[in-house]
């Protein structure tokens, strides 16, 4: 799966958004300050269903690339879900 990035604000730095063919899939954020300073969170934005399969459409993790790895994870599912059942991911 390869998603298209891009800032979410032009003068942030690790905070991006992905999307998918042009649909917006999601956002990954590097924690900037608290206990947990350093960790990457992740939410798929582009699913908003609350179905209990998807989820889950949000986390945290250590690393830039297990949040990426995490967000491609959910929308996968969440691709597999609206194909299955035939209804919109919005």
């Amino acid at each position: 799966m390869t998603f298209t990035w891009r800032r979410t604000f032009p003068d942030t730095h690790h905070d991006f958004v992905a999307e998918e063919a042009g649909q917006h899939v999601g956002r990954i954020m590097r924690n900037s300050g608290g206990p947990n300073h350093g960790t990457w969170l992740w939410t798929c934005t582009g699913c908003q269903r609350g179905d209990d399969e998807l989820k889950p459409l949000n986390g945290e993790t250590p690393t830039r690339d297990e949040a990426i790895e995490a967000l491609a994870a959910a929308w996968s599912r969440a691709k597999a879900w609206s194909a299955r059942t035939g209804r919109s991911l919005s």
